[in-house]
């Protein structure tokens, strides 16, 4: 992905270069989103100190509450590996460090922090999974602010704290942004992450709270499967050696494809920590362990070995949260073409909407139209 622009903004009298996209204001006078702002200020005002001793910082999305937050202690949970790289890159940016580690919302921690903030995400599962987190090691002055904005805001939010908290409050509104405030939480046994079940066919997946399509296969990974079992424009295809699952998710493609090429081995990432987890906990079940690698990468470009793949397989995500994105999408294409064996192929599935043809068509000889319905298209490129 194209790297970010960075504009300089002020918070608490101190100067901060961060990604643009990530800040609200004037294109030319930046300035923090409110619902940071809203988060910062209240993590001061709850401390009564203009530094903290330690504080808890839940899915920061571009890791700007991280980076400006002033605190001797911060404790960085996400489930997405490319939160923990923006933060990354901003706390160089700003000649900060050392960087907090990234903590998945499936550890345990061994002691609770009194001070908690909190982006609220478009999964409520995902929302519940770090609820479920903080509330296993919170202690009686534990504290957590939730920002969400207004439009956003659904009565499940308030019923989901409720099951974690007692005090369940919401702010004023600010500047279109809200505060979820929760105290007094209620005692969490800090056992295995409960585990959901979705199936393709006869054959059972489980999966972690927060993992893509909950309730059921992915639609359109299934259209695709179904596609592989008779078109074919997919069944032609020579038995790969080296297969590559881009966006695993609980890993549904990958277990089918180890099925189909029973000599072929397999890499598998994503850029979420459940996925991952889901995918590891699904192969194993299915004895394929020792024929598969999963990892967390945000893109292509993060794997040492395989060099080639012959076959690069992928639902790719075109949303970033509550936003229409496709940029991953193109990276990965561009990417995969780079990484594709001589005779390697590149299947794509996609929305239908998306028009990935045109895209694809910038980094291969080759573009073919395998199948299509109302709602999704899948693409064989070369």
């Amino acid at each position: 992905m194209p790297s970010p622009s960075y504009k300089t903004i002020t918070y608490q009298d101190q100067r901060f270069q961060l990604p643009a996209n990530a800040l609200g204001g004037e294109r030319n006078a930046p300035k923090l989103k409110p619902a940071d702002e809203l988060l910062l200020d209240w993590a001061y005002e709850t401390a009564g100190t203009t530094e903290l001793e330690d504080i808890g910082i839940y899915h920061d999305r571009a890791g700007v509450l991280c980076t400006c937050v002033r605190a001797q202690k911060k404790r960085f949970v996400s489930n997405s590996s490319g939160h923990y790289s923006s933060l990354k890159s901003s706390y160089h940016k700003n000649g900060l460090g050392p960087v907090p580690d990234l903590v998945s919302p499936l550890e345990v921690m061994p002691s609770g922090i009194r001070i908690n903030i909190l982006q609220v995400p478009k999964s409520l599962e995902l929302f519940e999974l770090y609820l479920r987190h903080l509330a296993a090691n919170a202690g009686p002055e534990t504290h957590l602010a939730c920002v969400f904005q207004t439009r956003y805001f659904t009565p499940k939010l308030v019923e989901i704290a409720g099951k974690y908290a007692t005090e369940v409050k919401q702010s004023r509104a600010y500047k279109k942004a809200r505060l979820l405030l929760l105290s007094d939480f209620l005692p969490v046994a800090a056992t295995a992450v409960p585990l959901t079940e979705v199936s393709y066919g006869d054959i059972s997946y489980q999966q972690y709270p927060g993992v893509f399509s909950a309730n059921h296969i992915d639609y359109a990974t299934q259209f695709m499967l179904d596609e592989w079992a008779t078109n074919e424009r997919l069944t032609e295809i020579d038995a790969p050696l080296e297969i590559l699952d881009v966006g695993c998710g609980n890993g549904i493609i990958g277990d089918y494809l180890l099925g189909r090429y029973p000599k072929a081995r397999l890499t598998a990432t994503d850029i979420s920590q459940v996925a991952v987890a889901s995918t590891r906990l699904n192969l194993a079940n299915h004895g394929y362990q020792d024929r598969a690698k999963v990892m967390i990468a945000a893109s292509i470009s993060e794997i040492e070995q395989p060099k080639r793949f012959d076959l690069i397989v992928t639902n790719p995500p075109f949303h970033n949260e509550y936003q229409t994105d496709i940029s991953v999408s193109l990276d990965l294409f561009l990417q995969a073409s780079e990484r594709l064996s001589a005779s390697g192929y590149l299947v794509v599935v996609a929305n239908r909407h998306l028009n990935y043809l045109t895209h694809l068509r910038r980094y291969f000889d080759e573009v073919i139209t395998v199948a299509e319905n109302d709602k999704f298209t899948v693409y064989r490129s070369r």
